[in-house]
């Protein structure tokens, strides 16, 4: 069936392969990008930008849809993926990607279009690409599927060679396409004023966490599992003056109430208060195989953060870990309620184990990625 998919994606793309290159497309899967497609919709500026986004991150397009250049589009591999999708992509010279799209690989591209990665995460813990366990499971033709559209890309914005390599590795690429630029998204976690603002919202909805310890815990999601605590947590010991706020993946934050009413010490935070702001309000980060952990770094309140890797056996398994994560980070492993109930109780100090995370990581998230990474754009697609 998939191949029969890609045939008739192909097919549809030689109609349209000798039309003029002029418009600009985005492909969105997450919703944590929105800031750079608003400035790219500027930067072209006249002409219009076309967003087409998946199904779950429809409840998150507000800041899109006032924007008069976007034209919002359900991303839809149905009948509309040949009448609409397509068509537009085949008359862009400039398509910019945040995840992996199987209708890359399919479409026959020309010298005059750009296919551009800015990828969903600042960093790489998880294993992903031909890294991700499944994806060795998977049949050869499966595999040159995926290969297909990870070699259609001219681009891949990084914000450090460690993601460089990493993308080099996982996608069995020889790493020209990789550019560092930094990762646009990082911009806000240097820029004072937005950190400012977000802090202001919080503390105007939670005066009372006002000069408490705040340990923020943001488990990785985990596809198709409901979360569950680690066992024993119910005995983790806090600090006094500590509050411990839950937050979940998008997909769960609705279970977020309920575990506040079963765990007397877990504390829920509304949901439009994001995790990127509930990050600058936390001084200490408890994750486990989150990419949430390259973000916190450059926040001048990251005082201390570990990573809960109480089921890493089984993670590495099913879900894959970066080969070097043991190495890499090492200094951060908790294994288990104990230890991790001693970190919070004896915190040990991290400056400098932060410093190394962010020159391996963040070497070029220094507030100005955006800039950069459209300018390069600008200049390759002849805007």
């Amino acid at each position: 069936m998939k191949t029969i998919y890609m045939f008739l994606v192909r097919i549809c793309s030689l109609m349209y392969a000798g039309q003029k290159k002029s418009q600009v497309a985005y492909l969105m899967s997450f919703s944590n990008n929105q800031d750079f497609i608003l400035k790219l919709a500027d930067r072209i500026s006249p002409l219009p930008l076309y967003v087409f986004y998946e199904a779950s991150g429809q409840a998150d397009l507000d800041n899109l849809k006032n924007h008069p250049a976007i034209k919002l589009i359900p991303f839809n591999n149905g009948l509309a993926l040949f009448l609409k999708v397509i068509p537009i992509l085949m008359r862009s010279k400039l398509i910019v990607v945040d995840n992996y799209f199987p209708v890359l690989g399919a479409i026959i591209k020309t010298k005059q279009m750009r296919i551009t990665q800015l990828w969903h995460a600042n960093g790489a813990i998880k294993a992903f690409g031909f890294s991700d366990p499944s994806t060795e499971r998977r049949g050869k033709a499966a595999q040159l599927r995926f290969q297909r559209v990870y070699d259609s890309f001219d681009d891949i914005i990084v914000g450090s060679r460690k993601m460089a390599d990493a993308f080099q590795i996982n996608y069995r690429l020889d790493g020209h396409q990789t550019r560092l630029l930094g990762y646009p998204r990082s911009d806000k976690f240097k820029n004072k004023d937005w950190i400012a603002q977000a802090r202001e919202k919080f503390y105007r909805y939670y005066p009372a966490l006002r000069g408490k310890q705040l340990i923020l815990y943001t488990p990785t999601y985990r596809k198709g599992i409901s979360f569950a605590f680690a066992p024993g947590f119910e005995k983790l010991k806090l600090p006094q003056n500590a509050v411990f706020i839950l937050r979940l993946h998008p997909h769960l934050q609705q279970l977020e109430k309920a575990w506040e009413q079963k765990v007397p010490f877990v504390t829920s935070i509304r949901s439009d208060i994001t995790t990127d702001e509930l990050l600058t309000v936390a001084d200490t980060l408890i994750t486990d195989y989150s990419s949430i952990l390259f973000d916190y770094t450059l926040l001048d309140n990251a005082h201390q953060v570990g990573l809960f890797a109480f089921d890493q056996s089984q993670f590495e398994k099913t879900v894959g870990l970066q080969r070097d994560f043991s190495e890499d980070f090492d200094k951060l492993l908790i294994k288990d309620v104990p230890e991790l109930s001693e970190f919070l109780a004896q915190p040990a100090p991290q400056q400098m184990v932060m410093s190394q995370l962010n020159e391996r990581w963040n070497t070029f998230n220094d507030g100005h990625a955006t800039k950069r990474t459209l300018d390069f754009l600008m200049k390759r697609s002849g805007n």
